[in-house]
């Protein structure tokens, strides 16, 4: 089972900034959360990132893992080189209560990570071998990333841009669920909001979403269709 797990604002640890610790930061970075490396070395990535405070990163060698009892992370991750510290790292997280990951070592870990395809960071696309095959499920993403990037267009990309504040609209004066559901469908059927979307213009959407709005919603609260 496939789960995104919510990390918006929250606390990620790494411990690793070799290769496959920067892979992981490269998916975090997409997820809005606070990333805090830990690493005997740096590289000009890490220091790319650190420049536009994208992560905080801290140069240490790792001997004991005490250290780590001042932070309050949501997961903590160990991407070294070596297999046994990586359990070492697993292990202190579920002491503190928190998720725990071991770099190729799926049995011990709270979750295997997917191999992703990310489409302008906003839409991620898991395959998973549930860890038995990293190759296989990286050889998986490269094919279906170049069909995917058919399917998906532009206007979709820019319709999940603005749908949040097409949704926070709808509940202003949208009672319930089923109806404020039934709001948003209509707009995806919008020929000048498709327009609109398609040509990247997401100030005239948002005033178009407005009117349809408007046109959904009665005055004075009272809701109707206006199909």
């Amino acid at each position: 089972m496939i789960i995104d797990l919510y990390l918006k604002g929250e606390l990620v640890i790494v411990i690793g900034g070799g290769d496959e610790g920067m892979l992981k930061i490269r998916s975090l970075l997409t997820q809005d959360c606070k990333i805090l490396l830990f690493s005997e070395e740096s590289n000009k990535e890490i220091e790319k990132y650190v420049k536009q405070k994208k992560i905080t990163f801290e140069k240490k060698k790792i001997s004991n893992l005490d250290f780590l009892e001042k932070y309050k992370p949501i997961m903590i991750m160990g991407t070294t080189d070596d297999k046994e510290l990586n359990r070492k790292i697993y292990q202190k997280a579920k002491d503190m209560n928190c998720h725990g990951y071991a770099v190729d070592d799926p049995m011990i870990s709270d979750f295997s990570h997917p191999s992703l395809i990310n489409i302008e960071n906003i839409v991620q696309i898991a395959i998973s071998t549930q860890g038995k095959s990293p190759i296989m499920a990286k050889k998986f993403r490269i094919e279906a990333e170049k069909i995917f990037k058919k399917v998906i267009k532009k206007e979709d990309l820019n319709y999940i841009r603005i749908h949040e504040y097409a949704r926070s609209m709808a509940k202003t004066k949208i009672p319930t669920p089923n109806e404020r559901r039934e709001f948003m469908y209509s707009l995806m059927d919008d020929k000048n909001l498709k327009q609109n979307l398609k040509a990247g213009k997401l100030g005239d959407a948002k005033t178009r979403i407005k009117v349809l709005f408007d046109l959904w919603v009665k005055p004075y609260g009272v809701y109707a269709n206006s199909n």
